[in-house]
């Protein structure tokens, strides 16, 4: 699995949690509407720390809480 990839199953496992939509988590966290498309298509392979920090402040988390999950321990987790 891509660390993109993974990143996009932590955004959506915490939209589906917190009961927000994807047009909400644009408004909370900053992030463009392409950028909001592009983490969910997988179009972007290159995912910054400042994005995820984003997408963690709009759940009100740190970034550690964010990426305290098992999908980021995998052994299989790629960077592209």
């Amino acid at each position: 699995m891509t660390l993109s990839k993974a990143f996009a199953e932590r955004t959506m496992e915490l939209l589906i949690q917190h009961k927000m939509s994807k047009y909400r988590l644009e408004r909370e966290s900053g992030l463009t509407h392409s950028a909001i498309i592009q983490i969910f298509n997988g179009s972007n392979k290159d995912v910054k720390l400042s994005t995820v920090k984003k997408v963690a402040r709009a759940f009100k988390m740190t970034l550690g809480d964010f990426m305290s999950v098992p999908v980021f321990d995998r052994d299989d987790l790629e960077f592209e």
